[in-house]
């Protein structure tokens, strides 16, 4: 069976964009739950497009026990539970509206 695959981007304003990519994979013991995903949240800067926050399971980082992990501003990682993909972009767009006044700080670099 082939993979499905989805890649987007949204363009939440002129300076603000999430790349969305979601792959089904066979199920393994890294990736259980089948979804090969990242959610990456990017803003315009005076230097180019910056990314802000990104939710993927890409790659292991040393010190985390999964391997669905979140990176927000200055690139702090937290493990979180995937459980589809709406529950990862509802939680996007809630972080993105709860650091609005960080984010816009950011834009202005």
């Amino acid at each position: 069976m082939p993979n499905k695959v989805i890649k987007e981007t949204r363009i939440l304003a002129e300076d603000e964009i999430i790349d969305i990519s979601l792959t089904q994979v066979p199920t393994s013991s890294e990736i259980p739950h089948g979804v090969r995903y990242s959610f990456n949240y990017r803003v315009k800067t005076k230097e180019g497009w910056s990314t802000v926050i990104r939710f993927d399971n890409a790659h292991i980082i040393e010190g985390l026990s999964k391997r669905d992990h979140k990176h927000l501003f200055n690139n702090e990682v937290q493990e979180i539970e995937f459980n589809n993909p709406k529950e990862l972009i509802d939680e996007l767009m809630k972080l993105i509206e709860d650091n609005r006044g960080a984010i816009n700080e950011i834009k202005g670099r």
